[in-house]
């Protein structure tokens, strides 16, 4: 199979109930850590849904998606009208070191989440497509040999523009970068030899305007 460079657009999900506030004095999110699959706050559906317009004329070939629910709930938002198809990979899920970053297991995920019956990559979903919890250099070292594999998927795969829609730290450890805020866009170049170069957005077509 032909491998090919890809254009990449990275974007963290909007804020779950298990993120940190910006107000110090807020704790409620700490319970919200250690419960499985954390999902968006209302604040959160607002991040993903603001980012439909800007998104909606971009010429993604594929949107690919963590199966976890607050990367479903975020690209059911972020493309709700968009006309590419969506993805899930369980190879974009979180490093694995709270409850919150464990997923739903398959068979209970579309009851959560009908919509994902029409995407792709559910139907070979494995049960439990999360990594096991760890701790320190071995979720280091997970997460990094995923991310491997991941660019390997990507650059088999014939798309060449993408929006992935994920997380902080599988996003972080793919780039060499600081975590993304929620609901922050990334854009990037994949090369084949597996090097991410950040580069210019994608602008908007004329038609967007109309």
């Amino acid at each position: 199979m032909v491998r090919t460079s890809k254009l990449l657009c990275l974007i963290r999900h909007g804020q779950g109930v298990h993120n940190p506030r910006n107000n110090k004095l807020a704790l409620g999110w700490l319970g919200h850590a250690l419960r499985r699959d954390a999902p968006l706050t209302g604040k959160g559906r607002q991040q993903a849904a603001a980012l439909e317009k800007p998104m909606h004329y971009l010429p993604f070939d594929l949107i690919v998606v963590s199966p976890l629910s607050r990367t479903i709930e975020t690209a059911t938002e972020a493309f709700a009208e968009h006309p590419t198809p969506k993805r899930l990979c369980h190879l974009m899920c979180e490093r694995a070191t709270m409850p919150s970053d464990l997923g739903t297991p398959k068979s209970q995920l579309l009851e959560k989440h009908p919509q994902i019956a029409t995407w792709q990559g559910f139907d070979t979903l494995p049960e439990h497509f999360w990594p096991a919890r760890s701790i320190g250099p071995s979720a280091e070292e997970e997460v990094a040999a995923r991310v491997t594999e991941f660019k390997e998927w990507l650059l088999r795969r014939p798309e060449t523009c993408l929006a992935l829609v994920g997380h902080s730290a599988f996003f972080s450890t793919m780039t060499g970068l600081p975590k993304l805020a929620n609901c922050e866009a990334f854009w990037c170049t994949l090369g084949l030899d597996g090097t991410i170069s950040e580069c210019t957005p994608l602008p908007p077509p004329p038609c967007a305007d109309d």
